[in-house]
């Protein structure tokens, strides 16, 4: 059992489920010390390129998250059965996002996939959301796998391929956005469907917005090694000074003309950012006014273009027993 003690991580073992021997500890002097500990999960991960098995810790944080809140950090190491190690010293985190905290992982699914999912909410303002009916969501589920590079282990995360069957035809030819030019589509309801396309460009831009003068704007500077998404005028955000006080980022990289793909799942609150196969994830509620219609995008690079952009509706996974219908919320 890994059991969350306030400021680190205890292991303990029990033949029975009844009578607990402690084994160990972990992370009381590693990692982010923002909040409280919470939430750990533990399990094993074969990366796929070196075929190198490690473990991976997931520990919740709240508050102490990069942008503030409710996050998820995690830890690459090593695990003998009653101690875990690992030479990592800082925080990675799961999602840059403020709106995915508390995920746990599943045992024993098909083909050994370690599928995550989370909940899609900050404990900063969790109880003055302006809904009704419930509070929140969860995030899609989300693949994940390891991977190895020049400074160390990811743990990437992407949705699974089932997602795909929610996604419909093109609703905005395949096209490419060539350096310093912008694109414009009107008329879409982009709060229920998937922008994605690849690119090796080192500064771009795309604003969502409505009739309501709602903007919700994203934003990749590789040069200054920053992804920013800025939800202070997205609709309503009074309902908490923490929601829409600041514009929130997270460290990228990118070796200059590395092709890299950007998806972002839209929905009535929410945008889940998957970019880089993953590595970098950024989740966030949002609550226009009414469904952003709009999206522009500027390529603010001088020499590579945005190859394969479009929009795709997608398809409700809510249902209605009898009627066989999507349920409008």
């Amino acid at each position: 059992m890994a059991l969350g003690a306030g400021d680190h991580v205890k292991f303990y073992e029990s033949p029975n489920l009844k009578e607990w021997s402690h084994m160990s500890d972990f992370g009381k002097e590693v990692g982010a010390h923002g909040g409280v500990w919470e939430c750990p999960d533990i399990f094993p991960l074969t990366d796929a390129n070196t075929g190198e098995r490690k473990w991976a810790l997931l520990v919740s944080i709240n508050p102490g998250a990069p942008n503030g809140g409710s996050g998820t950090q995690y830890f690459i190491g090593e695990f003998d059965g009653k101690e875990f190690v690992s030479t990592q010293t800082e925080a990675k985190w799961l999602d840059y996002g403020t709106d995915n905290y508390a995920g746990v992982t599943y045992n024993n699914l098909p083909e050994a996939e370690r599928v995550f999912i989370g909940w899609m909410s900050n404990w900063d303002y969790a109880r003055d959301t302006p809904t009704e009916s419930w509070r929140s969501a969860m995030t899609l589920p989300r693949k994940l796998s390891l991977e190895k590079d020049e400074a160390g282990y990811w743990l990437k995360n992407v949705p699974l391929a089932s997602v795909e069957t929610l996604v419909g035809g093109t609703d905005a030819a395949s096209q490419s956005i060539q350096p310093k030019d912008s694109l414009t589509l009107r008329g879409k309801d982009f709060n229920q469907g998937l922008v994605r396309f690849r690119t090796a460009s080192q500064n771009f831009r795309l604003v969502f917005s409505n009739a309501e003068k709602n903007f919700l704007i994203l934003e990749i500077d590789a040069t200054k090694g920053q992804f920013m998404l800025d939800r202070r005028a997205s609709g309503k955000i009074g309902f908490h000074p923490e929601f829409g006080n600041k514009e929130h980022s997270m460290p990228v990289a990118f070796a200059e003309g590395q092709v890299y793909d950007v998806s972002l799942y839209l929905d009535k609150s929410s945008i889940e950012v998957f970019v880089d196969g993953g590595k970098y994830v950024m989740t966030q509620q949002i609550f226009p006014d009414v469904d952003y219609d709009q999206l522009e995008v500027q390529n603010l690079d001088g020499t590579s273009a945005m190859e394969n952009f479009g929009f795709y509706p997608m398809a409700s996974v809510w249902t209605d027993a009898k009627e066989k219908r999507p349920v409008q919320n």
